[in-house]
């Protein structure tokens, strides 16, 4: 049983994790049907300002998983029946797209015969960088057993305890000669201040684990780049690797914490 906490690490960097994760405002004011929500967005290349066609947009809600493509001018419209994500607050779809890094299109909320747009901006993907496969998405941990009133709000139930994100090219990154890789994960609801939590890497030659974060108490999505997990490829191995992520048990009892996370990234140096 968890309430909301403080993870005041956090605090300072709620505004820019929103404006990274949205890059830019919109028009949220569009008359949709009251059973329907609309996320609609721009997504163009950081660096070029190009329009990004054939990204996917995907939704994750409840038990349920939305998505669409944006045009060959970057536009995506994405309806979501009203009940699937009514009184969630600050829900994020994912935006991804092969050669870039995943981004985010976050909203305060969605409700009924409401729109929320927004413009968003794709850093293509550096040769150190690596998206591990499925930590493009937005996954629920936990055992879906919480209260509290604002990081409790999750949007879609739980993906299990622990789940496991292969890095596809982590051989061949070993090989370029990398010898250090730090994890950024953005994250919401994670109270490792009161809950043993862990992220790690596990490969050939064996696991190394940290303690995870601490999210922001008013509900938002907190981490990114602002919070790094460093870990040395000696410790893992040269063949084979994954990032894994573990819900903990809080303040000694047998409960779980629930947390969402999104856009994985390993950065290797």
């Amino acid at each position: 049983m968890r309430m909301n906490r403080s993870g005041r690490v956090f605090v300072a960097l709620v505004a820019s994790v929103l404006a990274a994760s949205c890059g830019g405002g919109g028009d949220d004011t569009v008359a949709v049907p009251r059973d329907t929500v609309r996320l609609a967005c721009d997504v163009a290349d950081s660096t070029s300002g190009n329009a990004v066609a054939n990204a996917t947009v995907n939704f994750q809600a409840g038990a349920s998983e939305y998505k669409t493509q944006t045009g060959s001018d970057g536009s995506c419209e994405l309806n979501l029946p009203a009940a699937e994500v009514a009184g969630v607050t600050f829900p994020a779809a994912s935006v991804i797209k092969d050669g870039y890094e995943p981004q985010t299109i976050l909203c305060p909320t969605l409700q009924g015969g409401q729109s929320c747009t927004r413009d968003v901006l794709l850093i293509p993907l550096a040769a150190n960088v690596s998206i591990p496969v499925g930590g493009d998405i937005v996954m629920h941990l936990g055992d879906d057993k919480f209260d509290g009133v604002v990081n409790s709000q999750f949007q879609k139930k739980t993906d299990g305890a622990q789940l496991s994100f292969a890095i596809a090219d982590w051989a061949a990154k070993v090989q370029a000669g990398y010898t250090r890789a730090t994890v950024y994960v953005d994250a919401k609801g994670w109270q490792t201040d009161r809950c043993q939590n862990l992220i790690g890497l596990a490969g050939d030659a064996g696991e190394a684990y940290l303690a995870g974060g601490n999210s922001p108490s008013s509900g938002i999505w907190g981490g990114g780049k602002q919070v790094p997990f460093e870990f040395s490829v000696a410790q893992v191995g040269t063949q084979r690797a994954e990032v894994r992520v573990i819900a903990g048990a809080c303040a000694g009892t047998t409960d779980l914490d629930d947390f969402e996370i999104n856009r994985l990234r390993v950065y290797f140096s």
